[in-house]
């Protein structure tokens, strides 16, 4: 049933603002959007009228377009949260990791939006509990409260920055500086390189 405004003043036309919009139906039209397009596509307009609402209903969800993107992004994560207590720190990080890749890299421009945001506080409850679990796997592992954040910092650049690099590699390898298999192995071995620099803090730090 469409939602119908109050009629104002005498002569104004009533406002239709389209079908009345809840939390599920705004994340999933969010994420069909940003598959297809991209979130650099994403607005407050644009997402309105894919809904066939008022973008004062969208408003009445989020505060503007930086917290819809945060929406879209913690949904994304939602979707892909692994198992974060069980195993060793190192078991646990590399779980993490793998989630916080595979979530990112299908949907083109999220990596380097949380990339962007990676020092700041957290409002989304799957990025957060992301955060809380590294933390906890970074104390584990025998980091002080600096050396986690410093970590963090890390983990964000090295995770989120292989999606971004992933994301502008061209089409065609001619293109390229270095084959792709190269890049593509770069990836991988990232993950090893960080762990290590994890152990070595920590070694660091007890001797």
């Amino acid at each position: 049933m469409a939602v119908t405004a109050s009629p104002g003043r005498r002569g104004r036309r009533p406002l239709v603002e389209g079908p009345a919009l809840d939390r599920k139906r705004l994340t999933d039209t969010l994420v069909e959007m940003a598959h297809a397009r991209g979130i650099e596509a994403l607005s407050i307009r644009a997402v309105a009228q894919a809904l066939g609402v008022s973008p004062r209903l969208i408003y009445l969800h989020v505060r503007d377009k930086e917290e819809m993107l945060g929406l879209l992004t913690d949904e994304i994560l939602r979707a892909r949260m692994p198992d974060l207590t069980s195993g060793d720190w190192q078991t646990r990080l590399r779980r993490i990791v793998a989630a916080v890749h595979v979530a990112y890299r299908d949907v083109p421009g999220s990596a380097g939006f949380i990339l962007g945001r990676s020092a700041n506080r957290l409002d989304q409850p799957h990025a957060l509990k992301i955060r809380q679990a590294i933390f906890a796997a970074l104390g584990q592992a025998g980091l002080d409260e600096r050396q986690c954040e410093e970590m963090l910092i890390l983990f964000s650049v090295v995770v989120l920055g292989n999606v971004v690099i992933a994301e502008s590699l061209p089409a065609a390898d001619a293109q390229l500086a270095v084959r792709r298999e190269r890049v593509e192995a770069a990836f991988a071995r990232s993950t090893d390189m960080l762990l290590d620099a994890i152990e070595k803090a920590a070694t660091d730090r007890r001797d």
